[in-house]
């Protein structure tokens, strides 16, 4: 159990490196507070875990929602048969798509209804899709999702889908010709050291999920090295995949949508995680590395959906993508249903997870619209929400910092 306390620690850096990431991809006047809703998302999200979605996950009651009363409001009592390294690290996975919904508004929604967004991820939907894939009517059909690739990834993108086609584009984002004009983030280099930083907590973060489902088969030491080579190995392919593509259609490497393929990379290894053979993980990371631009291109000219960090093409694509190659490669004896009927529960469980998850968001985003609102004022927006929602700015030596928003302006 030592060591999936170590695992999990490892993967809260996949945090960190989404905070670099997403804080590098908005622009300077918005930074601080990306960065802000990111931790607020971190703390919301631990406590919702622990007071109800813990109870949600390891609930044994059925095969789809229910609660295990020994964890409910982290009650935990030495006769509950999950032990807290079990808990940890599952917590620490649920962490890796919290943060998604932050990302995918970041420069133009309020920050409360963001908080809100956390606490019924982290507290209902994740553990929900989660339990049902790892334990419930989903596991029990054979389908394959080591490490969340579906059950976290594809539903917090489709919670996140909602969330944007709701609170609407960034102010100059379209125009009435109909084109999408580019709003580059301000620190590239700061982006792609937050992708890196993925890197090594994500190789944690899929071990420890495989372990879980694995074990007590994959406590072995030689268990855990699969996981970690296929994790690298579609990452690096995926980022293959992105500089080919961007060089053959634009003729230069284009670097935000690289950084975009490779972290869809990562995503697509999830569902196969220590199962999937070395070169299935190469081939599942080349085609992410290749459809995860595309869909982040599709999705802002053909879509009209204004996603900063490429979120919904990463999590949604790549993680539905991950989950289909873990039916079409792992090996047939992990398979015993056959390959098509695998693929076919596959399928099922990624169209499921999405669904469910999407029709949350909505009813969520419908009562907060209604209630507090979701969109940040059009002054604020322009001032940039650093100094608007939090009175300072991320570069204060740059940015003039005389200014700490429009309301106090007018007072």
């Amino acid at each position: 159990m030592e060591t999936f306390i170590i695992l999990g620690a490892l993967a809260l850096l996949t945090r960190a490196g989404f905070a670099l990431y997403a804080g590098g991809l908005v622009r300077a006047k918005n930074s601080a507070a990306t960065v802000m809703r990111l931790l607020a998302d971190l703390s919301i999200s631990v406590v919702a875990f622990w007071a109800i979605g813990a109870a949600i996950l390891f609930q044994r009651n059925n095969q789809w929602l229910g609660i295990l009363r020994d964890l409910l409001v982290g009650i935990h009592t030495e006769r509950s048969v999950v032990p807290f390294a079990l808990i940890f690290v599952r917590l620490a996975m649920i962490l890796t798509a919290t943060g998604l919904v932050a990302g995918a508004l970041a420069e133009r929604c309020k920050f409360w209804p963001l908080c809100a967004a956390s606490a019924v991820l982290a507290g209902f939907v994740l553990p929900a899709t989660c339990g049902v894939t790892w334990t419930g009517w989903l596991a029990m059909h054979g389908f394959v999702d080591l490490a969340g690739g579906s059950a976290l990834h594809v539903a917090g993108g489709a919670f996140a889908l909602v969330a944007v086609v709701m609170v609407g584009p960034r102010a100059g984002k379209f125009n009435r010709d109909g084109s999408s004009s580019n709003i580059p983030g301000h620190n590239l280099p700061l982006a792609a050291m937050g992708v890196l930083l993925m890197l090594v907590g994500w190789i944690a973060y899929v071990i420890a999920g495989s372990a879980v489902i694995l074990a007590p088969q994959s406590m072995r030491e030689g268990a855990y090295g699969p996981g970690a080579m296929n994790v690298l190995l579609a990452a690096a392919c995926a980022g293959l995949g992105s500089l080919l593509y961007t060089q053959v259609k634009y003729g230069k490497p284009e670097i935000v949508l690289t950084l975009a393929g490779i972290v869809g990379g990562m995503v697509s290894a999830c569902a196969g995680g220590a199962w999937l053979p070395s070169w299935a993980a190469a081939i599942t990371g080349l085609v992410a590395g290749v459809i995860v631009p595309l869909a982040v291109i599709a999705l802002e000219l053909r879509g009209r959906l204004d996603d900063p960090l490429g979120v919904i093409a990463i999590h949604i694509v790549g993680g539905a993508w991950g989950t289909i190659a873990a039916g079409i490669f792992i090996p047939i004896p992990l398979a015993p249903r056959g390959r098509g009927e695998q693929i076919l529960i596959q399928a099922v469980g990624v169209i499921g997870i999405a669904i469910f998850a999407a029709a949350v968001s909505a009813a969520l985003f419908l009562i907060l619209r209604a209630t507090v609102g979701l969109r940040s004022k059009e002054a604020d927006e322009f001032d940039g929400l650093d100094l608007a929602e939090h009175d300072i700015g991320a570069y204060p030596d740059f940015q003039q910092n005389s200014i700490k928003s429009y309301h106090l302006r007018e007072a």
